[in-house]
């Protein structure tokens, strides 16, 4: 995601299709893991897509803030 957001030099309200793209992959990939190690990795994929808003408010909402900041996971693997 680093690769296909270099490009951008702003941020923007949608990032080019091929990120956007590997973004969803991305989403689909990690939604059977635990809540823990969900989190890790949307954490470090916000910074892979910072520029692009939609890709960007796509990870915000569907980090599990809550249960990781507490050290709880009480949520099934999945969205």
């Amino acid at each position: 995601m680093h690769r296909l957001e270099r490009p951008l030099r702003t941020v923007h309200p949608s990032g080019p299709p091929a990120l956007e793209h590997e973004l969803n992959r991305f989403l689909l990939a990690i939604g059977v893991l635990p809540v823990d190690e969900r989190g890790l990795l949307i954490r470090e994929a916000k910074s892979a897509v910072a520029l692009c808003q939609d890709c960007f408010d796509a990870l915000e909402a569907l980090e599990p803030s809550v249960e990781t900041r507490l050290g709880g996971s009480p949520c099934k693997p999945g969205f």
